[in-house]
């Protein structure tokens, strides 16, 4: 486990012992990413595919290879990571789909071959990388937790629904969020279980707690899919707006969710930046330059009232 220190965001400088000299030109590099056709992941390879544009007008050439992680099997990930390898990537940036899972190739396949490792967002649990990039989570949390405190009375009940126990990212955003709307007298109740990041398994969990706890008031999730799904069980039993939501990221739909009222408030992180800063990062390594250990990054808090304001958000545009 990482020094209190570092979670603070210490910056070091660390240079690979493996990575290419200073005169190389040409580079192949991994882009492993999970379910990569959530809007979330494709703005974050987009932010990468600028990076590359301009390392190309630096006589930089770039050949970047992007995986897509099997949408919800969190699996084909780890062989993704090892085809990669196998098509002679000189760094690969990842996005874990599970920080347990995925950190068996990092240290068996990319530290054991001295391969520079950036991780955009989620983190892992084991295995060495030069950079980790990620949002402050914690604090995302403790947003929504605050805002939800706005928005229910005092002594309502409100609860997490919980789709990946494995994944650093949403258990941090839990934490932040429980202890937040604990701290602001909220009654938290023990997270409520939904099976898969699916917007059947979602609805399914939101339509057992209507019948296990009637009068919960506010719901928490920390994927933007799991409060569609909720949504839908809401409306279907005519309780939409007696049950406030809040969660985390961005796509079309929930922007236009939240502009409608059907979702009361999201956190929204900087993807773009985090696959723009990653690429960045595993070629100046590769050139022979140093790097930061950690960067943090900040959220903001989507609602009805600014939502107009996150219009040209990538992550609504796809652009």
């Amino acid at each position: 486990m990482r020094s209190a220190k570092w979670l603070l965001g210490a910056v070091m400088s660390v240079a690979l012992a493996g990575a290419a000299p200073a005169s190389a030109k040409d580079f192949k590099i991994g882009y492993s990413v999970f379910w990569g056709t959530n809007p979330f992941l494709v703005t974050m390879v987009n932010g990468a595919k600028k990076a590359v544009e301009e390392w190309k007008a630096k006589d930089v050439n770039v050949d970047m290879i992007v995986t897509n992680g099997g949408d919800t099997d969190k699996a084909k990930q780890v062989s993704d990571l090892e085809d990669l390898y196998s098509q002679g990537v000189n760094g690969v940036l990842i996005f874990p789909g599970d920080s347990v899972m995925v950190a068996e190739p990092i240290k068996t396949v990319y530290n054991a071959n001295n391969i520079p490792v950036v991780i955009t967002d989620i983190g892992i649990r084991s295995g060495k990388y030069i950079t980790l990039i990620i949002t402050d989570n914690q604090k995302g949390g403790e947003s929504a937790g605050e805002y939800m405190a706005k928005i229910v009375d005092k002594g309502a009940k409100v609860i997490t629904l919980d789709h990946a126990p494995t994944n650093d990212n949403g258990q941090t955003r839990q934490k932040g969020f429980e202890d937040k709307a604990k701290e602001l007298g909220l009654n938290v109740l023990p997270e409520q279980p939904v099976a898969a990041l699916t917007l059947d398994a979602s609805r399914q969990a939101m339509e057992d707690l209507l019948v296990a706890e009637p009068d919960v008031k506010g719901v928490f999730a920390f994927n933007q899919l799991v409060l569609q799904g909720a949504y839908q069980a809401l409306e279907a039993a005519g309780k939409q707006g007696q049950v406030k939501l809040v969660g985390f990221d961005l796509d079309p739909v929930s922007w236009q969710m939240v502009k409608d009222g059907k979702i009361d408030a999201l956190v929204v992180q900087d993807p773009f930046k985090m696959g723009y800063e990653g690429m960045n990062i595993v070629l100046t390594n590769l050139t022979g330059g140093q790097v930061p250990e950690f960067m943090g990054l900040g959220t903001k808090l989507l609602t009805k009232e600014n939502a107009d304001e996150f219009a040209n958000d990538p992550q609504v545009t796809g652009k």
